[in-house]
């Protein structure tokens, strides 16, 4: 009876001499005291699987995560898809999280494995503030050249540039305070306001003007517009003054012939044509096709179209702020 009894307390991972239950599966752990580590526990079947968890439970605490799949890198994951994050971000993130250690295992003995993974916060810190430092040093120059630029179109690609140089310099200090010991993050250097006041006021400077023909033209007209106004590019209102850039937009779509009573699908196309205002001179043209799936039929012709209206909205934009486009 003795023997079955040290059998399965030995079985069900309690604490034993030869399977002691450690302290660190409780999220902390003298061993990596919080002011200098960040820790996180993951558990799954197989040592690799456990140890891609811990990784991603250190990663929620930054701009970027990894997932948790079995893999010897961390994958960018931020939840949504998007990949609107710039590079900046993006290697400096991961370059934080290459210094995750896999510091400890445990078997609980019921086929559940637990992983300890480390990240040292001075290591990783020091990553961060070099990179905060590098794009500091560049606010300077494209503020000088943009203050020197003459042309719409080229003023809007460095505007841009500054406000992506922005958005990143958030994300990365949103990380040094996760890593600092006081929780402060690098003020940011003279004269960056006003930069991104001036990059603000020559984005909205470029004025687009949206003409929308053929099926459901004015939702498509809309969704386009909606998805340069995210990108901060500006309608033109109706005036004497031509937009800069000129948006013709014919779509078309039509239901395909259900194969299931679950998903409902349409194909559809967008045929865009860009000009300039002034003089009427097309200097892109271009199409977008696909389909789309919904469970309503009524709906999957609406679907189909707004999923093509807002890569519409990013091609658009792509070849806007391309070196393509020219100024007078």
């Amino acid at each position: 009876m003795t023997k079955l009894l040290a059998f399965v307390l030995i079985s069900a991972g309690i604490a034993s001499a030869s399977n002691p239950k450690p302290d660190w599966l409780s999220g902390e752990t003298p061993q990596y005291p919080k002011a200098a580590y960040i820790i996180g526990v993951g558990s799954d079947v197989t040592r690799e699987k456990a140890a891609d968890r811990a990784r991603a439970e250190i990663s929620k605490a930054f701009s970027l995560q990894v997932s948790a799949t079995s893999s010897s890198s961390a994958e960018e994951s931020n939840g949504s898809g998007s990949q609107s994050v710039s590079e900046d971000v993006k290697t400096s993130t991961r370059k934080v999280l290459d210094g995750v250690e896999i510091a400890s295992y445990w078997d609980d003995g019921q086929g559940t494995i637990y992983a300890l993974a480390a990240l040292n916060r001075e290591h990783a810190l020091q990553i961060i503030t070099d990179k905060l430092a590098e794009l500091d040093k560049s606010v300077p120059d494209l503020q000088d050249q943009l203050a020197k630029s003459d042309g719409k179109f080229a003023r809007l690609r460095l505007a841009l540039k500054l406000l992506k140089l922005s958005k990143s310099r958030r994300r990365l200090n949103e990380d040094h305070r996760v890593l600092s010991p006081d929780g402060k993050g690098i003020p940011a250097p003279a004269g960056l306001d006003q930069a991104l006041a001036d990059a603000r006021k020559a984005v909205s400077a470029v004025t687009i003007s949206i003409e929308a023909s053929g099926e459901e033209a004015e939702k498509t007209a809309s969704r386009i517009m909606d998805g340069l106004s995210a990108y901060g590019l500006k309608a033109a209102e109706k005036s004497g003054t031509p937009a800069d850039v000129v948006v013709e937009a014919k779509a078309s779509a039509q239901a395909l012939e259900p194969e299931n009573i679950t998903w409902f699908w349409a194909q559809g196309s967008i045929l865009v044509k860009m000009s300039y205002g002034a003089s009427g001179e097309v200097f892109k043209r271009f199409e977008e096709k696909g389909e789309e799936a919904s469970r309503d039929p009524s709906t999957s012709v609406d679907a189909a179209l707004s999923k093509l209206a807002d890569k519409s909205a990013d091609h658009i934009f792509a070849v806007i702020t391309s070196n393509d486009v020219l100024d007078d």
